[in-house]
């Protein structure tokens, strides 16, 4: 994708914008051009919403190519945001690694931490739903991993946290060593 970062405007009909006329300024936008086709996100409370334009393709054709273009720019979102979430826990200390498993229309990217007994599942319909799962990490300690997740995506109520046994386990007299990520 060519990113951008320019004003963009909005205009009544095609001809008036390509004579560059009329338009009313939306204001600066992430955007970007991809196989003839642009792409802006517009910000609204909802969370960023995207528009796709083309001058090329028939509208049917667009539609198509568009909904095929958003999965792999949400796709690629994620997988930069769970990317920064390993670098953060690497960096407190543990060992991490990501898997990334397909399956049908969902996409699951599995960070391993330590030994392979604590893991966190995020996975991603094709309507860009998330749904975190952790296991292996008792008491509600999970959640620190799950905030970072939170934190770097831009919309949190497509977000689904599965709460698992463990979430609501007690610790009674015994010394567990549960990850901290602060």
């Amino acid at each position: 994708m060519q990113p951008e970062n320019q004003v963009w405007a909005e205009y009544e009909s095609r001809f008036k914008k390509r004579l560059g006329i009329g338009g009313a300024v939306i204001g600066k936008l992430l955007t970007g051009t991809k196989d003839g086709i642009s792409i802006f996100f517009i910000e609204t409370d909802e969370g960023l919403v995207p528009y796709f334009e083309s001058d090329q393709l028939p509208p049917e054709e667009l539609r198509h190519r568009a909904e095929l273009l958003l999965a792999q720019i949400r796709e690629g979102y994620l997988g930069h945001t769970v990317e920064a979430v390993r670098e953060w826990i690497a960096d407190s200390g543990s060992h991490v690694s990501i898997s990334e498993e397909r399956s049908g229309a969902f996409t699951s990217f599995v960070l391993t931490i330590g030994t392979g007994e604590k893991k966190l599942r995020i996975t991603m319909d094709k309507e860009g739903r998330i749904e975190e799962r952790v296991d292996g990490v008792l008491g509600r300690s999970c959640t620190d991993l799950t905030t970072l997740v939170e934190q770097r995506l831009s919309v949190s109520s497509q977000i689904d946290r599965v709460w698992t046994h463990e979430y609501d386990a007690t610790i009674e007299d015994k010394q567990i060593q549960i990850l901290r990520l602060t």
